[in-house]
Formats: C-alpha cells, sequence, structure tokens
C-alpha cells in the first residue's frame, strides 16, 4: 500500500541507526527564504533528521545502554589494598613487658581481590603481609614478617540462589532497554506517519486555496455580468448589490483559506527543519507529489493478526509481563531461608631474624631470615587453613517477605488484565482503521460524482440565467453548492490518504508520540477551515 503513495514502506529500525527511505549521506538544512520544492520522500527524511521530538527521542535509547551497564558494574572485579606504617610506644609496667618502653614499628601491605558472580555466589582472595620491628625482650624473631593468603567463597543455596536483587535489576534493565528501543522505533513509525499526515494536510490546503479562489472568480464573473444587465435595462439594481455581498463573502473564504494553508506549511516547516531560524518562517514550501488515490485492499481479520505480533506497544506489553516475571520470581525466592555455604582455605607463614641464646655466649645470636623465607611457607602451604559450613537465618513469621510476594503476584495479574485490554483496544483500533480505509475510498468515489453533478448544475443555472430563465439567487446557490462539492471532495482525497497511513501504522505502532497525534489534530482543524470558507459564503444568504 506504501506504493500506492508513491513511498516504500519504512522498515525496521535499530536505535542507535534508524534506517529509512531517505538519502542517508545528505543532510538537510533551514533554506534562505525563497521556494522549497518538497517531495513526500524528501520531507519524510528531513523529519528523521531534523524533528525535535525524535531528538529528544533519540537520547532514551542510550540512556537505557548505561542503565545497563550500570547494572552490570556489580559484577565487575573489586580490587582493595592497604598501605601503611605505624609506631607505637608502650611503658613497660610488669617484668614481663619486655622493657622499660617497648617500641613497635610496623609495615602493612596488604592486597586483595573480590569479585560477585551471577551464580549469587561471592568470591575473594586476599594477601595480607606486615613486618614488625620491636625492642620487646621477649621477641625471638625481630624483626619479624607476617604473610596470609587466603581464598574464600560464599555461595547462597536458598534464598538468592537462583535470583538476588543485582541479578534482577540486571534482567530488568535489560528488559527495559530492548523496550526503549521499541519505544524508540514506535517514535520513527508516528514521525513517518504525522509527517505524510502534514504533506496531504499542505495538498489540501493549497487546493482548498485555489477551490476558494475559483468560487470568488465565479462571484465576480456574476457581478460583472449583472452590472451589464443593470446597465442595459434588464436587471434591478438590486441583484448588483447582493452579488457585491456574495463576491464580499467569498473574499472572506480566500482569506480564511490563506490562513489555513499557512499554518499547514508552519506544520510542516516544524517536523523538516531543526532550528527555529527566521528565515525558515518565510520559506515558502511547495509539494512535488501529487499521488492519487488508488483503491488499497483490506483484510481486516489479517491486519489484527499483524498488530497483535508485531505492533510496537504490544511488544513493549508483553515485555512488561517478562519484567514482571522476573520481579514475582524474586519475590518468591526471598520467602525461602537464608542458607549460605561458606568456604576458605590459606596458608600462612612467619620468619624474620631469628635471636637464640648461645650456650658460650652471654649475648643472643642472630639467625638470618626475611620476608622470602615467610612467603615460602605461604605459598608452600606449610601451616594451612581451611573453613566449610554454612549460615542460616529466618524471618519468623518473615511477613515483609510474604506482602512483597503478594504485591508481586497482584502487580503481575494486573499487567495481564491490562494487556488483554490492549489486545481488545488493537483489534479495535485496526478494524476501525481498516473501515477508514473503504469508506474513505467510497467518500472520493462519491464526493468526486457530487463535484461533477454540481459542476454541471452551475453550468445549466448560468445557461438558464443567460436566457432569463433563472434568478441570480438560484446561480448563487449553484456556486455555492459547487464550492462546497470541490471542498468536500479535496477533504475525502486528503483524508483517504491519511486513512491509508493510519492503517499501516496501527498494524506497526501504537499511538505513543505526540507526532502521530499530529495527524489526528491537523485533519480536524484543516476540515473546520475548509468549513469556515463555506460557512462565510452562506452567510450572505
Amino acid at each position: 500500500m506504501w506504493a500506492v503513495l508513491g513511498m516504500v514502506a519504512p522498515a525496521p529500525v535499530a536505535a542507535q541507526a534508524p534506517a529509512t527511505n531517505a538519502p542517508p549521506a545528505q543532510h538537510y538544512t533551514t533554506p534562505q527564504g525563497g521556494t522549497l520544492s518538497l517531495s513526500l520522500d524528501e520531507a519524510v527524511a528531513r523529519s528523521l533528521e531534523n524533528n525535535a521530538d525524535l531528538a529528544v527521542e533519540r537520547y532514551n535509547p542510550e540512556l537505557s545502554i548505561e542503565s545497563v551497564r550500570n547494572a552490570e558494574g556489580y559484577y565487575d572485579p573489586f580490587l582493595f589494598g592497604t598501605l601503611s606504617k605505624s609506631s607505637t610506644d608502650t611503658k613497660g609496667t610488669n617484668l614481663f613487658a619486655g622493657g622499660a618502653t617497648v617500641t613497635t614499628k610496623t609495615d602493612v601491605w596488604n592486597i586483595g581481590v573480590q569479585q560477585a558472580v551471577q551464580t549469587g555466589a561471592t568470591l575473594s582472595v586476599a594477601f595480607n603481609n606486615n613486618k614488625r620491628d620491636t625492642n620487646n625482650l621477649f621477641s625471638t624473631f625481630n624483626p619479624v614478617y607476617n604473610s596470609t593468603l587466603s581464598f574464600n567463597l560464599t555461595q547462597p543455596l536458598l534464598k538468592n540462589f537462583g535470583i538476588d536483587a543485582p541479578r534482577l535489576n540486571l534482567k530488568i534493565a535489560k528488559k527495559n532497554r530492548e523496550i526503549t528501543d521499541i519505544q524508540f522505533r514506535q517514535t520513527i513509525i508516528n514521525t513517518v506517519a504525522a509527517t505524510k499526515g502534514l504533506y496531504y494536510e499542505l495538498l489540501f490546503a493549497i487546493d482548498n486555496l485555489a477551490a476558494a479562489q475559483k468560487n470568488l472568480d465565479l462571484a465576480k464573473k456574476l457581478l460583472q455580468e449583472n452590472e451589464i444587465r443593470v446597465k442595459v435595462g434588464t436587471m434591478a439594481p438590486l441583484d448588483v448589490v447582493t452579488a457585491q455581498s456574495e463576491v464580499a463573502s467569498r473574499e472572506e473564504g480566500v482569506i480564511v483559506a490563506e490562513n489555513a494553508l499557512s499554518d499547514a506549511e508552519d506544520n510542516v516547516k516544524r517536523v523538516i527543519f531543526p532550528l527555529n531560524d527566521p528565515m525558515m518562517w518565510v520559506t515558502r514550501i511547495t509539494p512535488t507529489d501529487r499521488p492519487s488515490a488508488e483503491p488499497v485492499p483490506v483484510d481486516a481479520d489479517a491486519a489484527v493478526k499483524s498488530a497483535l505480533e508485531n505492533r510496537t506497544d504490544v511488544i513493549a506489553a508483553r515485555k512488561d509481563l517478562e519484567k514482571n516475571d522476573y520481579t514475582l520470581s524474586y519475590r518468591r525466592n526471598q520467602l525461602r531461608p537464608q542458607l549460605d555455604l561458606i568456604a576458605n582455605y590459606g596458608g600462612s607463614g612467619a620468619d624474620g631474624t631469628q635471636i637464640r641464646d648461645a650456650s658460650n655466649n652471654p649475648l643472643p645470636t642472630p639467625i638470618p631470615g626475611g620476608y622470602g623465607d615467610a612467603l615460602s611457607e605461604v605459598f608452600g602451604f606449610d601451616y594451612p587453613t581451611w573453613t566449610v559450613g554454612v549460615n542460616l537465618s529466618y524471618a519468623i513469621p518473615n511477613r515483609s517477605a510474604k506482602a512483597n510476594a503478594a504485591f508481586a503476584q497482584l502487580s503481575k495479574d494486573q499487567a495481564l488484565a491490562a494487556y488483554r485490554r490492549l489486545e481488545l483496544q488493537v483489534a479495535a483500533e485496526v478494524r476501525t482503521a481498516a473501515r477508514g480505509v473503504e469508506s474513505g475510498f467510497k467518500r472520493v468515489g462519491s464526493t468526486e460524482a457530487a463535484r461533477r453533478l454540481a459542476a454541471e448544475r452551475l453550468d445549466a443555472e448560468e445557461k438558464k440565467f443567460a436566457a432569463g430563465m433563472s434568478t441570480n439567487f438560484l446561480v448563487t446557490q449553484a456556486q455555492r453548492d459547487l464550492a462546497q462539492a470541490e471542498v468536500n471532495n479535496l477533504r475525502a482525497i486528503a483524508d483517504y490518504r491519511k486513512s491509508v497511513i493510519n492503517y499501516q501504522r496501527v498494524q506497526e505502532a501504537g499511538v505513543g508520540s505526540s507526532g502521530a497525534a499530529v495527524i489526528l489534530a491537523s485533519s480536524s482543524s484543516s476540515a473546520q477551515g475548509g468549513q469556515a470558507i463555506l460557512s462565510a459564503a452562506a452567510g450572505s444568504q
């Protein structure tokens, strides 16, 4: 059906690089006044590149990517370390204090890494070291080096085993990213549809002004003929006054049509130009495409099925249901007792300069040693340590967890009910759009027939009036009827073109952006503009 409108249907797009039918290498800027010839394809391409609403929406996929990265950051390795130097002086207060004043100097250098994994477990490795130098008389090593190496594991077995808060946040963040991509695609689809609708409204406004001007020309022609008839004495002067009043009323109709055309141009400019440039507003837009109102085959049942499978708001709603499943699974998991497996294994070592009393020497004889000897003991696991066990905790009667689980279940049920309601709304909307295409095409045919008959009637009344067999009032009425028929036909053509766009859109996207609403609003505003022209003309009766 897009071929009927002279367009290629837009393909599904990614969030960061939307694929459109616009030339990708060309960049559109604000013209410097004058006239801008604009095809339908160019209007769509400009709106996708410059549309202000779309420019705002482009940030949402990037924000969602950062949210995912933030959630993934919980599983980043966490490095920790300590480097310090300290000194402590202690006054000796007993025989075993080691001296009158005991000075201990300590150097510390520790390093480790902790890693959370997506099983809920926490792993850590710690390598701790210190050097202690003291004048304590009872020390057998001075200085002494102490080192420990430990491996630690904590693994939930019940609560937080299958899912925990970090994994829930990561799943929801990823699902939100998918939803954001879908919503961005929805914005693109609606932007394309809105731009086409505004383009067709501009075509209608141009044709509507031409019809109003033609209606004015007919009134002026009748006025001139009446003035001639008054001069030759075949018509009363009052008929000239009536014709003059009709000209004035139709001039008002032209003014209203001109204003409607300016509004339609401004609506197009707002979506195709990037900035609020004064030169933008004085640029005249000349549409170069004149799509025909060809019949479009409609299959409402197939369209409903397609919409329920592929429509962006339906897909987003299904992903919201998946998010509710994640939350419910997590809340049910939190009802379990906290049972964690804990395990650690490590080694320690200590060495330094050892002091012994020699049998033949009253002074101590030091035996050299150092940090390397301590490391040898650590990594040789000469003095291993290990622990295996479980930690158990449970809240009685666990009311908070039960309430959260019940809340999650109710939220899921509510979301499922909303999804069923959405399916009904989508089916009704698609069927309405399908009927809009069918009735719109019928309107085009009937209004075209009415326009031809109104033109024939006017021609007949003018011939009868020239022969003196009709009245000034009947000719004027026939002119008004023709003007009404022409506006009705133009409105029907514009509405049919937009109904085809809407029929395609409702199968692909919901009305989720301000751009899509423009289609609906612009249709009624332009229709009101056309009616205002006719009302102004009818006011002279």
